[in-house]
């Protein structure tokens, strides 16, 4: 089962890689990115700044709770009150990148489709990770009844 597991796991960072390289370097060649700088105020400026400041730091904390999450997967440490605080972590920090990364794709004005496929993707995985959360939060209170039951 742990292998099982851990195969899951290791899809589920690779794909989120390649969606990730896809989204920022691929798809960019097809679609015009650029922002005319001389054209936005300093307010602008600096909220574009923050807004992909936060976008980046929700990515890199995303891939550091699944890493830490796989890790204790692999320490058969899997109903745990730690990986639910980290699945839960993961899933509100990949909510929180697709909305800067909405932000950002609508204010450089792409097209509304490009908006709901690439956000609609990520809100589905950020959904998916609190729903598994959530199912762990269940795992875990089993656990501790059956534990209690003995």
């Amino acid at each position: 089962m742990k292998k099982y597991i851990n195969l899951l796991c290791v899809l589920i960072l690779a794909l989120t890689l390649i969606d990730l390289f896809s989204t920022f370097f691929v798809r960019g060649q097809s679609v015009n990115m650029t922002i005319d700088l001389d054209s936005l105020s300093l307010g602008a400026l600096v909220f574009l700044l923050v807004i992909s400041l936060v976008a980046f730091a929700a990515i890199v904390i995303c891939f550091v709770t699944f890493i830490k999450f796989i890790l204790n997967v692999n320490r058969n440490e899997v109903f745990t009150k730690k990986n639910v605080s980290l699945l839960r972590k993961y899933g509100v920090y990949t909510l929180l990148s697709g909305v800067c990364v909405v932000i950002l794709i609508v204010y450089v004005g792409i097209p509304l489709n490009k908006v709901l496929t690439d956000g609609l993707e990520t809100f589905i995985g950020g959904f998916f990770a609190l729903l598994m959360g959530e199912v762990f939060c269940i795992g875990l209170k089993m656990q501790e009844d059956k534990n209690t039951a003995k």
